[in-house]
């Protein structure tokens, strides 16, 4: 696939301003339409891409997916969808404020008011999504673009799937990050694999860390299929209770026991108070079964090695102090006994 210059003019109406980025399956240019005067961003699918019958798919699912959610004002707007040549130009609305992950680098976590705000929106979104029978597949920080006003618009359904296809494209996909166990481990994906990625996302703004890293895409994948999360508030004690608990719940292993829409997410979450008495979740499965594989065993000295600083000083403390007791207990029978 061959690189625009600025001023270049595409399918004989779009003028490059500049490039935005390239991908796996495109490029993305800024430019401005001839006819209308306005600016837009086109993607230039490549052509081995579309030529090939798991990308022509996976562009076909593209369109089918924008044009159904074109109305959704936390999507990115879909105009046209043009043949060029050899090449497919994907005409999409022109968001310039930055990326969700880009906000995150340059601020760290967020405030409660701002995962509200950013969030909820993006519940919305998923849940016009999944009710038109859309999977995103691909939720990820990177994805959530933001208007100079920061409007949140969800994009890039580049390997999205629609209900009733079931080819080469239902295979891992995605991002290892923030991809769901069921993924990761070849199952279908559901509504609830977009709200696990989404439980991630949510954590790794409410802390400062995602739960899951490694230097290699394997490690973090055996992680998430393995590894329980440390629970947020024992990294970011300012976390209210009840935001833990959503977070937990929509990151559990399995997809039985998480959030079953994003609607039901956006509801709990719009409830949460800075401070507030509520239980702590109990979460359901530590370590996510395929046929064959057996749960590790539980090492105290693997499980207090990978608790972060503040955990550390939490498990010492409560360590120590179950020992003092021991202690006194002892002393008390060998004086009264």
């Amino acid at each position: 696939m061959r690189d625009y210059e600025t001023g270049e003019l595409l399918a004989d109406r779009y003028e490059i301003i500049e490039k935005l980025g390239k991908g796996g399956m495109a490029s993305v240019y800024k430019a401005i339409d001839a006819y209308t005067r306005t600016i837009v961003a086109v993607k230039v699918i490549a052509p081995e891409i579309v030529i090939k019958p798991v990308g022509q798919e996976r562009f076909e699912i593209e369109k089918e997916a924008f044009a159904k959610l074109g109305m959704n004002p936390y999507v990115v707007k879909l105009f046209d969808v043009i043949q060029s040549g050899s090449e497919w130009l994907i005409i999409l609305e022109n968001v310039d404020g930055g990326t969700l992950k880009d906000k995150y680098r340059q601020f760290g976590a967020m405030t409660l008011s701002e995962i509200k705000y950013y969030f909820s929106k993006l519940c919305d979104a998923l849940e016009d999504a999944h009710n038109l029978g859309i999977i995103h597949r691909d939720i990820k920080p990177d994805n959530v673009l933001l208007t100079k006003s920061g409007q949140v618009k969800l994009a890039d359904f580049g390997i999205s799937v629609m209900e009733g296809y079931d080819t080469e494209v239902e295979k891992a996909i995605g991002t290892p990050k923030y991809m769901p166990p069921e993924i990761i481990a070849a199952q279908k994906p559901t509504p609830q694999s977009d709200i696990y990625s989404l439980g991630i996302m949510l954590y790794e703004f409410s802390t400062g860390i995602a739960p899951f890293v490694g230097k290699e895409a394997k490690k973090i994948a055996g992680k998430h299929l393995r590894e329980a999360p440390t629970f947020p508030r024992l990294i970011n004690p300012a976390i209210p209770q009840s935001l833990e608990n959503i977070i937990l719940k929509m990151i559990e292993k399995e997809p039985q026991y998480r959030y079953q829409s994003a609607s039901e997410v956006k509801r709990d979450l719009l409830k949460v108070k800075q401070t507030d008495l509520v239980k702590q979740y109990t979460y359901h499965k530590k370590v996510f079964l395929m046929a064959g594989d057996k749960a590790r065993k539980f090492n105290v000295g693997t499980f207090y090695s990978k608790l972060p600083l503040i955990a550390k000083n939490r498990f010492s403390f409560a360590l120590s102090f179950v020992i003092l007791l021991s202690i006194i207990a002892f002393v008390i029978v060998l004086v009264f006994v």
